[in-house]
């Protein structure tokens, strides 16, 4: 069995010099935009080629971050990029935004796409969706189990990637909102503020100063690699690229070790010591062994940092080179170095006829001076007898290898100029809406269903499995199946498959792509704000995949809001009323801290630092777990905005707030977020 991949992380070129030095096989880093960890020194302008040049000269792979969900106007700034990378011959783009991944894939053929983690791809659909799309390969969620892993494997050629190491987000990844509705930081646009990390606490009416409810503890899958490599796991991603130099070459070093079968025994206390936060977990991959209350801490000792600098320092030799050095007396001195079939040469002086015998030794000593490239001698072949000095043969060396160099990496390709046209020409809008937009309300019950008034009704059972179908009888408007984000079990799928079977549903919501083929056929198949739609490229790829509607991503402000709704109208929901659903959490904080009291659908609240309460609620499984949203502390509530906007669109969701009193507020619909 093939050795899986190591892909390791690059924030800047110190950091991207340990990942390759301590053994990657591959090395992810981004741009200055358009990726989501915006707070690292990133690489921009040449230091970006030089980045891939470094990587592909070493035999390293270079993946590059393309992972954050896109405005309308950075649509063409965003496929450019993508050009560009794909003239310096970048190895993989790394895709959130489903509209730039579909413009990738149209645009830029040879550009190999990898699906992000923030798509939330947990499941076999999920790789249809993949393969449907052009993306190669899928870093899978955080949370996806090793039998689920294996499954897809089993079914799907597309190349699963996974987290083995480093932090652990609370909430599903791509399903977030809670930096931004908290401080207008987006972790889908690259600038979170981590607010997760904060005090928080579950058993109290305010946060003490030592609950962290909502900060997991660091994963490490140290001794999971060969059942995640037997299970088809083809890489092993580590997170970390806002972390130092002396990190990246500790935990690159040691998962290296481990994958070549040569571990060390205090591996795992070396990356305890490194950083941590608390005990590390497998987090999902076994079932749930993720803790809480955990704050980030390193106390690394000197001998590990000596270890750590002594790994960078100097270039690790991986490149074996073959020199040919011609000395042929009263004719120019010449070199030729040879390297995987590439050459290159360099000329010196004149070649004198000399005093006594060259000395082939010395010689051969100086043509072995390779140190600060990745090249090592394998074979000198020294021929004509005539003597030049050893600076002579230093200079015709270095510029030989400086030449050889630039053969193995090549010129860039031209580059393939965007414009606004190729963009618009992708583009697939509906038009404008003609009548008054229906109302989509959605409730938790089927006797909330039947009290309400509104053309379509949107239903998201507590306990999809005891769900009776019957029971939605008498129902005045269409009913509509909510899907939630994560449904990570055959079982749960199963759950929600048998209702929308069962004939009672006209519709189905859908907030995940990796259940895209789910309710074919059904009159509605709308996309829900968990699939992230901030543009009209990811509108129209989802309207390409067969939904019917979309209800665009809670960050959008109103103008645009109104921008997507001229093209988009028909096919449009706008939130106008509700709470909006911050995280979606895998562990469950209220069973972490008091155990399950069969909360049936409301498992309580969480409050914050500054006393802020946060309801949180979930979806029960016959199969023992639970999904919980932590919703937001307040209603936002734009009905009197929208209704003045005049904006055309097929129709307006809301959910009804449970909990009279609630602070109030305008969401993003009031202002702009980066």
């Amino acid at each position: 069995m093939k050795t899986p991949e190591l892909l390791a992380p690059a924030g800047n070129m110190e950091c991207l010099a340990a990942a390759v030095r301590n053994g990657a096989d591959a090395v992810y880093f981004g741009g200055g935009s358009f990726n989501a960890r915006r707070g690292a020194a990133n690489f921009e302008g040449d230091s970006m080629k030089e980045a891939i040049d470094f990587c592909h000269l070493r035999g390293v792979s270079a993946h590059i971050t393309l992972n954050t969900l896109l405005f309308d106007g950075e649509l063409r700034e965003a496929l450019r990029f993508a050009s560009k990378l794909r003239s310096l011959k970048a190895d993989a783009v790394i895709v959130q935004d489903l509209g730039l991944a579909a413009l990738i894939n149209e645009e830029l053929p040879g550009l190999t796409v990898h699906a992000s983690t923030q798509m939330g791809i947990h499941s076999l659909g999920g790789l249809r969706y993949c393969e449907r799309s052009g993306m190669s390969r899928a870093v899978l969620a955080r949370e996806v189990p090793l039998e689920e892993i294996r499954r897809m494997h089993a079914q799907s050629p597309v190349e699963l990637e996974f987290f083995c190491h480093g932090a652990l987000c609370m909430s599903f990844s791509g399903s977030c909102l809670y930096s931004s509705m908290a401080g207008e930081r987006s972790g889908n646009r690259g600038t979170c503020a981590q607010p997760c990390r904060k005090n928080a606490s579950v058993l109290r009416a305010a946060a003490g100063r030592d609950e962290f409810a909502l900060s997991p503890n660091d994963i490490c899958m140290l001794g999971e690699l060969g059942a995640m490599t037997q299970a088809g796991i083809c890489s092993f991603k580590i997170e970390g690229r806002m972390k130092s130099p002396e990190y990246v070459a500790t935990v690159t070093r040691i998962y290296r070790e481990a994958l070549d079968g040569n571990p060390r025994p205090e591996a795992r206390s070396r990356l305890f010591e490194i950083f941590n936060r608390g005990e590390f977990s497998t987090a999902h991959l076994r079932g749930d062994s993720v803790t809480t209350g955990h704050v980030g801490q390193a106390k690394p000792s000197r001998e590990l940092l000596a270890e750590a600098h002594e790994s960078v320092r100097g270039d690790r030799p991986v490149r074996g080179l073959e020199a040919a050095l011609d000395l042929e007396i009263g004719g120019a001195a010449k070199l030729r170095v040879t390297s995987g079939g590439v050459s290159a040469a360099a000329e010196g002086p004149v070649c004198e006829a000399p005093r006594k015998p060259v000395d082939l030794e010395r010689v051969t000593e100086q043509l072995k001076k390779l140190g600060g490239t990745p090249f090592f001698l394998e074979k000198a072949e020294i021929t004509g007898g005539g003597f030049v000095p050893v600076s002579a043969i230093n200079s015709m060396r270095r510029e030989a290898v400086d030449r050889l160099a630039a053969e193995i990496v090549g010129v860039p390709l031209p580059e393939k100029p965007i414009t606004r046209e190729d963009i618009e020409a992708f583009l697939a809008p509906t038009g404008e809406a003609s009548a008054e937009p229906k109302l989509y309300l959605r409730v938790r019950t089927a006797e909330e269903a039947r009290a309400s008034d509104a053309e379509l009704i949107g239903l998201d059972p507590a306990a999809p499995d005891k769900l009776d179908p019957a029971s939605l009888s008498g129902i005045p408007g269409e009913p509509v199946l909510i899907l939630p984000n994560v449904l990570m079990t055959e079982g749960a799928r199963r759950a929600y498959e048998r209702l929308l079977d069962s004939g009672a549903f006209v519709g189905v919501e859908i907030n995940n792509i990796s259940h895209w083929e789910m309710g074919r056929g059904l009159r509605y198949r709308i996309a829900g704000t968990g699939m992230n739609v901030t543009n009209p490229a990811s509108a129209t790829q989802l309207l390409r995949s067969g939904f019917t509607h979309f209800i665009p991503s809670l960050e959008l402000t109103k103008g645009k809001l109104a921008a997507l709704a001229r093209g988009f109208g028909r096919s449009m929901l706008v939130s106008t009323y509700g709470r909006a659903p911050l995280m979606q959490l895998m562990h469950c904080p209220v069973k972490e801290y008091r155990g399950c009291r069969g909360c049936r659908g409301n498992a309580g609240e969480l409050c914050d630092g500054e006393r802020r309460r946060f309801p949180l609620e979930n979806n029960r499984f016959a199969e023992g777990y639970c999904l919980v949203r932590l919703m937001n502390t307040a209603v936002t509530d734009v009905r009197e905005a929208f209704a003045s906007s005049g904006m055309p669109v097929f129709g307006q969701a809301q959910t009804p707030d449970d909990r009279p009193g609630s602070p109030v507020t305008r969401g993003h619909w009031a202002r702009e977020v980066d």
